[in-house]
């Protein structure tokens, strides 16, 4: 995962804009968001396989940033690998956190009808 977060930050991604938009929702005239920070965690296999697949989709960019892809060894057994390494410790990989962010603005008057 830091191979992944660092190769998405190298090519321009603001990797912490979910924290930032407490700050920019309030820049932007709404009112302080509530927020929410979700990790998720699994051992399935259909995860894990989720995360070497991000990572030979990243490929291509990994390279460019000059990223240490050696430390990950073959890559065409990397799934496996992963799998067998969660299986033994009995563990879970998490995926990147995802934020939620939400307001309410207040409610403005209500209409008056004419009659």
């Amino acid at each position: 995962m830091s191979l992944i977060h660092a190769t998405v930050a190298r090519a321009g991604s603001h990797m912490e804009m979910g924290i930032d938009l407490y700050r920019i929702f309030q820049k932007a005239g709404l009112p302080a968001p509530e927020m929410q920070l979700e990790i998720p965690l699994s051992a399935d296999p259909d995860f894990i396989q989720g995360i070497s697949d991000l990572i030979v989709t990243l490929l291509p960019q990994i390279a460019k940033a000059d990223a240490a892809l050696a430390r990950l060894g073959n890559l065409g057994t990397l799934p496996e690998r992963l799998r067998a390494e969660v299986a033994d410790s009995k563990g879970v990989v998490p995926w990147m956190g995802l934020v939620g962010v939400w307001t309410r603005t207040p409610a403005s008057e209500p209409s008056r009808t004419l009659g």
